[in-house]
């Protein structure tokens, strides 16, 4: 179990996000579903210790791409919905998502930094990207759902200085293995939404 214990510390200090709180929500976070099975866990524990991973990447994935359209919308109001898909498709695609988790040192802090077998983060996108998502995920429910709180931290640290990466650089899109989910113009309405309203309800 020692082996497969996360770095909460190591990841709080990573992170460096204002006041945050949740200790817990970090664990869950940080612990690959992939290692669950080596724990001491019962079965019916590691079934919900993934639905809870699971639900952290799902709200992440969810906020990232909110935080994305109201930071482009931002600086550019004649953007449509063809554009935003372009941004997303290269900037937060698995392998995009990716390199923001090795950036902030997450394979370095889960609990399958010591996993056997363990291929190169870069070569394992749907593992690290998605542990990114939960990070994400995980912070605005320690925010209490503050989703300013949120997407400045999010802007500040990586996708302020990806999609300038980007405009400079048109060879800088990364290909995924698989077809991003695309918004539909409803999507995209309510996207453009949440940072005017004090907080977000996911049910």
């Amino acid at each position: 179990m020692s082996n497969l214990s996360v770095k909460l510390e190591a990841a709080k200090g990573a992170i460096a996000f204002p006041g945050f709180h949740s200790d817990d929500l970090l664990e869950i976070a940080l612990t690959d579903p992939c290692t669950l099975n080596e724990m001491d866990l019962s079965k019916a524990q590691q079934a919900q210790r993934e639905r809870e991973y699971r639900r952290l990447a799902y709200l992440g994935d969810a906020l990232i791409d909110s935080v994305l359209a109201d930071y482009l919308y931002s600086t550019d109001h004649d953007l449509t919905k063809a554009d935003f898909d372009n941004w997303r498709k290269a900037l937060v695609n698995k392998h995009g998502l990716t390199e923001f988790a090795i950036k902030l040192g997450l394979p370095d802090y889960s609990s399958s930094r010591k996993r056997k077998n363990r291929k190169l983060p870069k070569n394992e996108p749907r593992t690290w990207g998605e542990m990114f998502e939960a990070v994400v995920g995980m912070l605005f429910l320690d925010a209490d759902r503050n989703f300013d709180k949120v997407a400045q931290w999010l802007c500040d640290r990586f996708l302020r200085t990806a999609v300038e990466a980007y405009e400079d650089d048109e060879d800088y899109e990364l290909d995924d293995d698989e077809d991003p989910t695309l918004v539909t113009s409803e999507d995209y309405a309510e996207m453009m939404g949440l940072s005017e309203s004090d907080g977000v309800s996911f049910t």
